[in-house]
Order: structure tokens, then sequence, then C-alpha cells
């Protein structure tokens, strides 16, 4: 029979080792082959720039880190004096995602992605290669806090605590991709620069500005700490006599 269960929660704190960026790019036709035709155009301008952001800063992407993908939707307007829905064209869509793990580059490459026309770009996301490090530390962290309140239980109601052992156990894991003064750190940084938390379009009128010569600082980023709390549960018994 249990004789108790203590409960206790442990949490961990590390540098964040990877960061993954993620560009889209779209192009609107009236046929699906003229709306492909034009996002290939666009897609091949989109990895010269890469290249040559790869070579201007001395980027490596991480090992197998590089994903694409593409969708089509048709595109509908109302029109006339009876707005009704007509088709109008189709859209094609183009995705790029790729990680590097030189957080030291992350406000260069920030800057340097939302100088390529007509490239939209997600707010960079921070991750770690191995986060079970970080939920063993977190779990390590659990357990010595039940040790701790089991043996000071033990001790005021006059126990021993070599006398139990563990009969059950419970965890549950809450992996943080972002701790609270991170998310706010880039928040506070994006605002001040006059950018969006999500996304950056740049447009054709942007295309003068080279990612060589251009005149806007690079926005800066807070990377922080990844975080991960783990809640134990422990149930006790008494050693078999």
């Amino acid at each position: 029979m249990q004789a108790t269960t203590v409960a206790a929660q442990g949490t961990a704190e590390t540098k964040f080792n990877l960061v993954t960026f993620s560009v889209h790019l779209s192009e609107e036709a009236t046929t699906v082959p003229n709306a492909k035709n034009k996002l290939a155009l666009a897609v091949n301008g989109l990895n010269e720039a890469l290249e040559a952001v790869k070579k201007e800063l001395g980027l490596e992407f991480v090992k197998n880190s590089v994903r694409t993908s593409s969708s089509t939707q048709e595109r509908y307007e109302y029109v006339g004096k009876q707005n009704k829905r007509e088709l109008q064209g189709y859209t094609m869509s183009y995705s790029l995602a790729f990680s590097i793990d030189d957080l030291e580059k992350v406000s260069k490459v920030y800057d340097a992605l939302t100088s390529i026309p007509k490239v939209s770009v997600m707010q960079p996301a921070f991750s770690l290669k191995n986060r079970d490090r970080l939920n063993k530390r977190a779990l390590k962290a659990a357990q010595k806090k039940v040790e701790e309140r089991f043996a000071m239980e033990c001790e005021i109601l006059g126990l021993t605590p070599a006398e139990f052992e563990i009969a059950s156990w419970e965890t549950s894991y809450s992996d943080s991709q972002r701790s609270d003064r991170v998310a706010k750190g880039n928040r506070l940084a994006m605002r001040a620069a006059g950018g969006s938390a999500q996304s950056y379009s740049a447009s054709f009128d942007d295309a003068d500005e080279s990612i060589e010569s251009s005149a806007a600082p690079a926005i800066g980023f807070t990377v922080g700490l990844a975080s991960v709390t783990v809640n134990l549960e422990v149930g006790y018994i008494r050693k078999a006599r």
C-alpha cells in the first residue's frame, strides 16, 4: 500500500544553438502555366540572392536543414453589379526554410533576407539541436526537490526516509520553444526598427537597395534562453521487511 506521494517541479535553461529562417514567394496569373513560369523566375532570383548572402556572410546551412514546398490556389473575385464570385486566375506559392547554428549572424541574415525583392520573411525560430539534454537536467532538478521534500516530511513526522522506496512516478514536460523574455525582446527590437513581429515583405521598390550596400541598420534580435519545466510526482511505499 502506497504511503505517500510527493510532487515537485524542476526547471532547466540553456542557450539556443539553432535558428531557422523561412521565406515565402507568390505569383499570380490567369493560367497555371503562366503563374508557374513567373514563380520559376522569382525562385531563381531568390536562389541567386541566397547564394550571394551565403558568400557575403560566410554562411553555412545546417546539413539537411533546407526544406522547400509549393502550392497552387484558385483566385476568385466578386465582380459586376450582381457581385458574382468569378475565377480570376491562379496564385502559385513557394516556401523555403533553412537553419544555421551561428547565432551571432542572426541579425545580419534577417537583414539580408528582408532586402531581397518580393520575398516575405517570417520571424526567426530559435531551437535546440538536442532538447533531451535539457529535459534530463530539468528532471534531475525535480528529483532533487522531491527527495528533499520527502526527507523534510519524514523528519517532521518522525520517520526514516531509508525505510521507504519508490513505488510509482509520473512526469510531464513543458517544453518552451522561446521563453517570455526572448519573445518580448524580439518584439521590442523589431518594433523599434519599424518591422513586423510576423513577417516582412520586400517589394520591387527595394530592388535598388542591394544586400551589400543597404543603408538601413540591421534589426537586432535578443536570443535569450531555451527553458524546460518538468513536473514530477513520486509515490513512496514502505520497504518489505
